[in-house]
């Protein structure tokens, strides 16, 4: 198989809203590598009329932004394209976890809860800053027999770092067939199927699990439709983590929490990307005497 890779060169400052852009275009999601004052965003496409279609929108959109980010394109047979990550590729650590290649073969820590992602066309191979956070609290807030759901699961891992830190129950969900895919086969490849369902869906209005903890790796304007029905989903002690966007939109998703009936308690912040925790608002006292 021959892949088409788009590398799209942009400065620190413009990476959140090409981040949006490429998330909006290409759910399959990105890799961000640094190039010395700049960043350099890549997707992988399998060539063909879809492929075309969806670089022309990219380039499309990304002209509307000032200054755009400058595009480039290339292709690359598919063994030469894994070697390269092989190359590349390092064990991710976020407290008790470990996410690993599958060709890994150096020490591990012991008592590590290792997951192991190959980098491929669904996003989250634990490189980026946005599934760091949200590994953070999979790592921290998890306990034994917590239910908990991954929207936007991409590659799977926030779901499969979940069943290791002992989750009971996992619920994935992606609108994207190519990530539930690679959501499924990465679930099989760590073993965990018996604690983890993946499963095509875009909201979670048919879902009718309640959970301890949610965990949304999305943008903005993916985020916020879903507040509302993440309440809903959400136990009394149960936390939302939404993570994938940078600081300047932080007030912004805050006050979309808040207007769903969720309260914002913590933010975490990892290279210019932020996460944050809420809890469903607690309802206010009326003053004694009023009805």
């Amino acid at each position: 198989m021959v892949w088409t890779e788009v590398s799209i060169e942009v400065r620190r400052s413009q990476v959140e809203r090409v981040a949006a852009v490429l998330l909006g275009d290409c759910p399959q999601g990105f890799s961000e590598t640094v190039a010395g004052r700049r960043r350099v965003l890549r997707v992988y496409m399998v060539p063909g009329r879809s492929a075309r279609r969806t670089l022309g929108r990219l380039r499309r959109n990304l002209r509307r932004l000032r200054p755009p980010g400058r595009i480039t394109t290339r292709r690359i047979p598919d063994e030469p394209w894994r070697e390269a990550w092989k190359a590349h590729a390092r064990p991710v650590h976020v407290g008790r976890i470990t996410v690993l290649p599958s060709w890994w073969g150096g020490a591990v820590d012991r008592g590590h809860l290792i997951v192991r992602i190959d980098p491929g066309m669904a996003f989250g191979s634990g490189e980026h800053a946005t599934t760091q956070l949200c590994l953070e609290a999979v790592d921290e807030r998890i306990r034994p027999a917590h239910t908990v759901i991954d929207v936007g699961t991409g590659s799977g891992i926030l779901a499969i770092a979940a069943a290791r830190a002992g989750a009971r129950r996992v619920m994935a969900i992606d609108n994207d067939p190519i990530a539930v895919g690679v959501a499924r086969a990465n679930v099989r490849a760590n073993r965990v199927g018996r604690r983890v369902v993946v499963r095509q869906a875009g909201t979670l209005r048919g879902l009718r699990t309640r959970a301890d903890l949610i965990l949304a790796n999305l943008t903005p304007e993916t985020l916020q439709p879903l507040l509302v029905d993440a309440l809903r989903r959400l136990r009394p002690t149960g936390l939302l983590v939404g993570s994938g966007f940078g600081a300047g939109r932080l007030r912004g998703v805050a006050r979309a929490m808040r207007a769903a009936g969720l309260e914002p308690v913590a933010v975490r912040r990892r290279r210019g990307w932020c996460a944050v925790y809420a809890v469903a608002a607690r309802p206010r006292k009326r003053p004694a005497g009023r009805p």
